[in-house]
C-alpha cells in the first residue's frame, strides 16, 4: 500500500519480552526474540465494522477516522443500491481496517439473506451509528452480541441537532446534549437492549461531543497491541490524542533500540553505523506520518482549514522534522546530541575488532538509536502541537471548515 509505514505497534509486555530474551539468552536469545515479535507484530489487526441505515453518517465518520481524501473516501449519502461490506484500511497504518456496512433500510434490501450470509464473528467490534433506534439496528446488535462481539451506538449529526435548537427560546446546550442521551438511550431500553451507553459525535466537531469517550470504549475491547495501533491510526484532535501517540511510540523506540542491537552484534567493520542510520531514519519517517507531519498529512489538513501548509508549519521551531529525512539528515541530528555522537565514535572503533563488538556493540547500538529516536519524538511531538493549534485557529476562523478541527 502507497505510504504505509512499518508496523509500528508495540506493547510494553512486548518490551518486557525482549529484555528478558536477552537476559536468558543473550545477543541470540534477543535476535531470536526480535524475530518472533517481529512475526507477530505484522498479524495485529484493529477490525472495526460501522453499521447504521443509508444516509445516517457511517461513512462520513470512517472517512473522518481515516483522514481520507476525495479519491481515497467511502462514498456518502443514501445509496440503494449495495448490499456488500466494503472495507477500508488506514492509509499508513493498513492493518487498521473499518468495514462499511450497507444500509439495511433501502428498497427491496435482502435482509434475511444478508444476515444470514454475514460472519460477524469476524471482527474485533461493531459500532452502530444512527439517528433514531430502528428495527434493522436491533438486528444488527442482536447479530454482534451473538457472535461475541461488543459493540457501541453513536448518535451522528449533532451539529444539525444543535443549529436546529440553538435558535429557540431557552437553549441549553448541556440541557440539550443530556436530552438526547436520554431520549437515545430510553429507546434502546425500550427495544430490550437493557442500558446501552449512546456516544454523541459529529463529524465536523469531534472533541465536541462524546469522541474522546468512545476512543476508550473502543480501546477497552482491544488487547494491549491492537490499542496501540489503534490511538496511532487516529486523526490529531487535540493535544491529548498527540500525547497518547507518544506514549505509543515510545514502546516502539525501546522496540527499535533492541532491534539495532541485534545488528550491532554482526562482526562486519562499520556495518552497526551504517544499519543505525538506516533503521533511525526509517523509524522517524514512520512516527513523522503517524503524527501528521509528512507533506502529505500536511496536505491534506491545509486543505481542510483553508489554508497553506506554510501556514500550519508557522511558529515552528524544529524545521528539519519537515524536510528529507535521509542518511545526512540522521548524521545532522546525531551531532546535535554529545551522549549519542560520542557513542558512534566508539562503535565506529570497535567495529573493527569483531570480539569487543559482540561485548559492547549491543549496549552503544541501543543506547544511540534509543537517544536518538527519543529525541526526534520529542521534537515531532511539540511540532505536532504546534501545528494543530494553527489548524485550530484557521478553523475557527472559518466555521464548519475542517472535520475534527
Amino acid at each position: 500500500m502507497a505510504g504505509a509505514v512499518p508496523n509500528l505497534c508495540c506493547s510494553r509486555q512486548d518490551v518486557l519480552d525482549i529484555l528478558a530474551a536477552f537476559r536468558r539468552g543473550g545477543e541470540q536469545g534477543l535476535r531470536l526474540a526480535i524475530e518472533a515479535k517481529n512475526k507477530e507484530m505484522s498479524n495485529v489487526h484493529v477490525r472495526i465494522a460501522v453499521m447504521g441505515e443509508s444516509g445516517c453518517g457511517k461513512s462520513t465518520l470512517i472517512n473522518t477516522l481515516l483522514e481520507l481524501d476525495d479519491e481515497e473516501a467511502a462514498a456518502t449519502g443514501f445509496d440503494e443500491t449495495t448490499t456488500k461490506i466494503t472495507p477500508y484500511s488506514h492509509p499508513s497504518l493498513p492493518n487498521v481496517h473499518y468495514y462499511d456496512f450497507p444500509g439495511l433500510n433501502t428498497p427491496k434490501f435482502p435482509v434475511k439473506e444478508f444476515m444470514k450470509n454475514t460472519k460477524f464473528g469476524e471482527y474485533d467490534l461493531g459500532i452502530i451509528v444512527i439517528e433514531r433506534w430502528t428495527e434493522n439496528d436491533q438486528f444488527l446488535a442482536m447479530a454482534l452480541k451473538k457472535a461475541g462481539k461488543p459493540f457501541h451506538v453513536v448518535r451522528s449529526k449533532m451539529d444539525h441537532i444543535v443549529t436546529s435548537e440553538s435558535g429557540k427560546k431557552g437553549y441549553n446546550r448541556d440541557a440539550m446534549l443530556q436530552s438526547v442521551r436520554k431520549n437515545c438511550s430510553s429507546s434502546l431500553e425500550k427495544a430490550g437492549m437493557g442500558e446501552t451507553r449512546v456516544f454523541l459525535h459529529s463529524n465536523h466537531d469531534l472533541e465536541g461531543y462524546d469522541f474522546s469517550k468512545l476512543k476508550e470504549a473502543v480501546v477497552s475491547n482491544l488487547s494491549e497491541t491492537q490499542k496501540q495501533l489503534f490511538l496511532l491510526s487516529l486523526p490529531n484532535t487535540c493535544e491529548d490524542s498527540i500525547n497518547e501517540k507518544r506514549k505509543a511510540l515510545q514502546l516502539t523506540i525501546e522496540f527499535k533500540a533492541g532491534l539495532s542491537a541485534t545488528i550491532a552484534v554482526i562482526p562486519v567493520p562499520g556495518l552497526s553505523l551504517v544499519c543505525d542510520l538506516a533503521l533511525i531514519g526509517s523509524t522517524i519517517r514512520s512516527m513523522r506520518r503517524v503524527l501528521g507531519l509528512d507533506d502529505g498529512s500536511l496536505r491534506k489538513l491545509a486543505e481542510r482549514v483553508g489554508k497553506n501548509k506554510d501556514d500550519l508549519r508557522r511558529d515552528t521551531k524544529h524545521t528539519w522534522v519537515f524536510g528529507e529525512i535521509n542518511k545526512e539528515q540522521v548524521l545532522l541530528l546525531l551531532q546535535k546530541s554529545t551522549v549519542a555522537a560520542a557513542l558512534t565514535v566508539t562503535e565506529l572503533v570497535l567495529d573493527f575488532v569483531p570480539i569487543l563488538v559482540s561485548v559492547f556493540g549491543a549496549t552503544t547500538s541501543y543506547s544511540v538509536t534509543r537517544t536518538m529516536l527519543t529525541n526526534s519524538l520529542e521534537e515531532m511531538v511539540e511540532t505536532a502541537k504546534i501545528v494543530l493549534r494553527n489548524a485550530k485557529a484557521a478553523a475557527s476562523a472559518t466555521p464548519g471548515r475542517a472535520s475534527g478541527y
